[in-house]
């Protein structure tokens, strides 16, 4: 057992670790035994060389870098799954030691001086949009009054290379334009506006304001009505969520530009029913396809599901509505396969797949509540352990009821989630009606065991230091309402990506709950759906039901190899050779 000084690099004390080289000195200078010094700077190297460039300059940033290893698979290391496990052990081993030394990205500092005055005046959108260029500013010594375009190229230079941010364009791009929206308030006159970058696409959006007064009046009555149908017409109705209401404006809203800029005279579409013509939704289709590099889109899909709807509604001839459908058969048969039918996103579908073949990454997953609140309890109640144990609860939810992100923040103390039964039997109880959820199925989840614990005790000293309002949210922001969707969000994305190295989202959490189940009972998948609240089985058929190809494969080369072994067996005995007679007759 090594004593506790072995963050001290040849005695010269704590040194800084920026970099993977510096992680492999550090570990170099300790006084773990040798052998296995030799082993964790092999790893780190190793490491190195299958996610960078080969020259240990990547930052020492352990999350970056055991997502980037999460990616790498056995066959691609060209070592067996054993191997890159301990690898990736090694990894994780050499940046516990280190811990106290690595250079940190600066989450948790807080903002001095004329940085913290600008972020105080701002909403919290706002804030979190400028956070890195803030933080970075100031580390930097520069002044809000100075930072000009210079200074942003210096910036995108740190998010590229020394913070390693895999989107940093995005990142730089979103700072620039919320930038400039301060710029143009007029409250900080100080601040100097910066070159926008180049748009990624020439614009095409044409505002429904420049519409042809009937087809903005139509379109807008139509939208109406599908929010609030007239539920004793004499025809199938059904009022569907404002969400929905919207995705269909929007899609009309792309459709009208599309076909504009594909050559349609704007003033010629009077109505809704000159918009869904056959030839000038070929014409915006084909617009679209151009612009997504001449392939047939999830976009375009989406809208031939809403156009043919549409179609039905607005009394279109038959003739048309046959053409649609000709369209809409010719789009499926011709659209890359992951657009053909309802798909799970690949990000998705590779991190089941890890869930699958990593043991150790889905027990992580399994016990990230828990850890979760141990370390919050480890260092008592407070507004900032506070929050990380509602983290700890909104993933512990997420994992044993698998319900959506609103549902979850919405969840309301004595009316969603309530207590029921006498003293001596109590249970705790989440409802959820009908017109809360996204298909309008009603869901009832009771708690059991852990999560019961782990409630009740984030109720009884954790959520009284959340906000000092008075609210019957059970995850409750500082203002006293509920916790936004994108704050849980990325609370729950920091953290997972803390502990496991990749950010998982709240949905995600959906996914491996009903992933791992299947893994467990591949042949209840009614039941699964039932949980998950899936009106139409074939939803949780195409998302979550085992490839028959991938289980008939494993069973055939599980077949294969003992048909192998077996025939080596029987060659080995029959090519022994036999024993001459006068050996046999001295013995």
């Amino acid at each position: 057992m090594t004593s506790s000084d072995h963050n001290n690099i040849n005695g010269m004390g704590p040194q800084a670790a920026w970099t993977l080289q510096d992680l492999r000195a550090f570990i170099a200078g300790s006084n773990l035994p040798q052998q296995q010094k030799s082993l964790i700077r092999s790893a780190i190297k190793r490491a190195n060389e299958l996610v960078g460039h080969g020259s240990l300059d990547l930052p020492a940033n352990q999350a970056m870098l055991m997502q980037r290893l999460a990616a790498v698979t056995p066959a691609m290391a060209g070592m067996s799954s054993g191997a890159l496990a301990n690898l990736r052990s090694r990894v994780r081993a050499a940046f516990a030691l280190a811990e106290p030394h690595l250079v940190r990205r600066r989450r948790g500092h807080r903002l001095t001086g004329e940085w913290a005055d600008l972020q105080a005046g701002l909403d919290t959108g706002t804030q979190r949009n400028l956070s890195r260029l803030f933080h970075y500013a100031e580390a930097m010594g520069w002044q809000p009054g100075e930072v000009t375009d210079a200074h942003i190229e210096r910036f995108c230079h740190h998010l590229r290379e020394e913070a390693a941010v895999v989107h940093w364009a995005d990142v730089v791009r979103t700072t620039i334009r919320v930038w400039n929206r301060l710029t143009v308030s007029g409250r900080h006159p100080a601040l100097r506006a910066l070159t926008p970058p180049p748009a990624k696409r020439t614009a095409y959006w044409i505002a429904r304001d420049l519409w042809p007064a009937s087809l903005r009046h139509e379109v807008e009555a139509l939208l109406e009505r599908l929010g609030n149908p007239d539920l004793f017409a004499g025809r199938r109705v059904r009022k569907i969520s404002a969400a929905t209401v919207t995705q269909y404006g929007h899609m009309i809203s792309t459709l009208v530009s599309a076909m504009v800029h594909r050559g349609v005279v704007l003033e010629s579409l009077q109505s809704l029913s000159d918009a869904l013509a056959p030839d000038r939704v070929a014409q915006a289709l084909a617009f679209l396809a151009e612009r997504g590099g001449d392939t047939i889109t999830a976009t375009m899909m989406q809208m031939m599901i809403r156009v043919r709807v549409l179609a039905d509604m607005c009394g279109l001839a038959s003739d048309q509505r046959e053409e649609l459908e000709a369209i809409w058969r010719n789009m499926e048969r011709n659209a890359p396969p992951e657009r053909q039918r309802r798909h799970m996103a690949g990000k998705n579908r590779v991190l089941l797949d890890r869930l699958e073949n990593d043991q150790r990454f889905s027990d992580l997953i399994h016990t990230l509540p828990e850890r979760l609140a141990a370390e919050a309890r480890a260092r008592g109640p407070g507004p900032r352990t506070a929050s990380l144990m509602r983290t700890a609860l909104a993933i512990d939810l997420l994992l044993t009821c698998s319900m959506r992100r609103e549902n979850l923040v919405r969840l309301e103390l004595g009316r969603s989630i309530k207590r029921i039964g006498p003293a001596s039997d109590t249970r705790w109880v989440i409802e959820l009606a009908a017109e809360e959820v996204k298909n309008a199925q009603p869901l009832r989840f009771v708690l059991e065991g852990p999560t019961v614990a782990l409630l009740e005790d984030y109720l009884a000293h954790w959520r009284p230091h959340l906000s000092a309002a008075p609210n019957p949210w059970l995850l409750p922001g500082p203002d006293g309402q509920a916790i936004k969707p994108p704050t849980l969000a990325l609370a729950i994305q920091t953290q997972s990506r803390r502990v496991l190295g990749v950010a998982i989202s709240p949905h995600q959490f959906r996914h491996i709950s009903a992933e791992s189940f299947l893994l467990a009972h591949p042949d209840k998948l009614d039941l699964i759906s039932d949980h998950l609240g899936h009106r139409d089985r074939n939803t949780t058929r195409h998302y979550y039901a085992r490839s028959k190809q991938k289980q008939a494969s494993r069973a055939y080369q599980e077949h294969a190899l003992k048909i192998r072994e077996d025939a080596a067996e029987r060659l080995s005995r029959k090519t022994r050779a036999p024993k001459p007679a006068d050996e046999e007759k001295d013995r």
